[in-house]
Formats: C-alpha cells, structure tokens, sequence
C-alpha cells in the first residue's frame, strides 16, 4: 500500500462523504472511473495533481485539503464571539471566501483590478 496516497485517500473519502456522494457519484462528477477512485481511496494508487484538483472540486474541497496541508480555518482571525449564530455564520463565510481565493489562485486567476 502507498503510504502518501493511503491519507490522500482516507482526505477524499470523508471530502466525498461529506457531501454525500457515493464513488459512483464522484466518478461522473470528476470524469475519474469508480474503480480508479477506489483505488486512491484504498491507497493502492498514486495521484496526479490534475487528478487531485478534478476531485477535490467535485467534492467541494481544496486540493489542498485532500493533501492535508489547508490552512484555511487557521487563517480567519477570530473575536471569541462563537456563542452566536451570526457570528458563526459570519466565520464560515469568512473560511469559504478565503478558500476560494485560494483557489482562484492556485489556478491563476488573476485579482480584479
């Protein structure tokens, strides 16, 4: 078994659970064959980067999420305010607008001028 794909694989099966998706699911989303995603999900086969951006888009994620390596969550600075619902929903926008930027930059997308 390929110690690297092993946790890049457990990433995407809770990126997938997550989101409810079945392999089958992921599979017409990503354009990725069911067997292929068992495959990485096992751990018995590499990943390309390509393939790691296709899937973690297809499940809403980062790439960077399914390598363990986001940060995303840490990044957002917080007031201690997490008792109410707006400010929770106020951390969870933050968390996704940071993500997203991320991801426009990770594919080059360049900033509005």
């Amino acid at each position: 078994m390929l110690r690297n794909s092993n946790s890049v694989g457990q990433r995407l099966v809770e990126a997938r659970n997550a989101v409810g998706m079945t392999q089958r699911d992921l599979a017409e989303a990503s354009g990725i064959s069911q067997p292929t995603i068992h495959r990485i999900e096992a751990g018995q086969r590499e990943t390309s980067p390509v393939e790691i951006a296709v899937l973690a888009d297809a499940c809403g994620v980062l790439p960077a999420d399914l390598y363990g390596t986001s940060a995303v969550a840490g990044d957002v600075v917080y007031a201690g305010r997490t008792d109410s619902a707006g400010s929770t929903a106020l951390i969870e926008y933050m968390i996704y607008a940071l993500g997203l930027a991320r991801r426009l930059d990770e594919l080059g997308v360049p900033e509005a001028r």
